[in-house]
């Protein structure tokens, strides 16, 4: 007959066991995080001229896009400059790796004869996230 202390300290070192098996497993590695972020830093124009000569507003900065390589994520801005009103605005796509970390960028608006010298307000959207305005004078 098996005594009921052996039985308890079977059934200790059991549960003992089991947690140090589970405890040991080691943990699922987890993918690496991918990181999207871009700063607007500067602005550019090239004023536009009586017809038939179109201007446009540059706008760029630096930004990063550890998605896998092959992978771009879209980039678009509107601007909006005053006395006289002007409203230009551009796309693009930017491409991504796991070497694009703090890369420079920068994308032009489409040709416009209202783009002029002055201040210009941009609010540029990333990844599909509307970013802040920011205020340049150009």
């Amino acid at each position: 007959m098996i005594s009921s202390t052996r039985i308890r300290w079977a059934a200790a070192a059991l549960a003992a066991a089991a947690l140090a098996a589970l405890g040991a497993a080691a943990p699922a590695a987890a993918a690496p995080q991918s990181v999207k972020s871009l700063d607007v830093q500067w602005a550019s124009v090239e004023p536009g001229y009586f017809p038939p000569y179109n201007g446009t507003l540059t706008v760029g900065g630096i930004y990063t896009c550890t998605e896998p390589v092959g992978t771009t994520v879209p980039v678009s801005f509107n601007a909006i400059q005053v006395m006289p009103v002007a409203l230009p605005n551009g796309f693009g796509n930017l491409p991504c790796g796991p070497g694009v970390v703090d890369a420079p960028w920068s994308l032009t608006s489409f040709p416009t004869q209202d783009v002029h010298y002055g201040s210009v307000s941009v609010m540029t959207a990333f990844d599909g996230v509307l970013l802040g305005a920011e205020q340049f004078a150009v």
